[in-house]
């Protein structure tokens, strides 16, 4: 796992979080917003997940959607049926349907960044109604993408990321920020220092080093900071 987070070529992670199945899958930008579109014709606003992964202005282009369509195709995420007049449509697989649904009923956004072994790792968690999707951001515009279980709370893959964040020597910091629908976004930094002691701050600039707490404190003050009714 931890080969595996280091792995991107830009140093961001696609460390699971979470517990499914299959493990993350790479999906580029062109097949995201395949995912993206479908989601945003159900009638949900998708502008705010494409600007949390920092899609690039025009990227939502009918012929990127097209690129990304011949992708999945390709690799059997999709599948072509035929229809009435001899017309096709795109059917998404099992795994592209997920991801929309858990998009297309998104309640909670939430980023946790990290550093392991000096190097930056970020992961994205969007929680729908009928699942969890975490994305992982890596190099030339690809993504793991990966279904985690929508029944258990929020703080759970986000305490995993912060072990994994934590789980070396010396100092480490982790940030952490979660909006639930049109809520204020909020956000907490946590650190440890190189002699165990931890420290946060609600203020995502620094945790406050004047203030060394107890693991458990930290991890209370997360489970406040993300609870939410379980599948919810």
């Amino acid at each position: 796992m931890r080969e595996q987070a280091t792995g991107m070529a830009d140093h961001r992670a696609d460390e699971p979080t979470g517990d499914s199945a299959g493990g993350p899958v790479p999906l580029t930008f062109a097949e995201l917003e395949f995912v993206l579109r479908n989601a945003a014709e159900r009638g949900v606003d998708v502008d705010d997940v494409r600007r949390r992964l920092n899609f690039q202005p025009g990227v939502s282009t009918g012929i990127v959607v097209a690129s990304g369509v011949a992708s999945l195709l390709a690799r059997d995420l999709c599948r072509l049926e035929e229809g009435h007049r001899q017309e096709s449509r795109v059917v998404p697989g099992e795994f592209i349907q997920c991801a929309i649904a858990a998009l297309a009923t998104r309640h909670t956004s939430t980023e946790a960044a990290g550093w392991l072994d000096e190097r930056p790792v970020v992961v994205h968690l969007f929680s729908g109604v009928t699942g969890r999707l975490a994305v992982y951001p890596g190099a030339y515009g690809v993504f793991a993408v990966e279904l985690i279980d929508a029944a258990e709370p929020l703080s759970a893959p986000v305490l995993r990321f912060l072990d994994l964040c934590t789980s070396g020597a010396g100092a480490a910091t982790v940030l952490i920020r979660t909006q639930a629908g049109a809520a204020d976004e909020s956000g907490v930094a946590v650190a440890r220092s190189d002699t165990g002691a931890w420290f946060m701050s609600d203020s995502l600039e620094r945790p406050d080093p004047g203030r060394p707490l107890a693991r458990a404190a930290v991890v209370a003050r997360l489970l406040s900071l993300l609870a939410q009714p379980v599948g919810v």
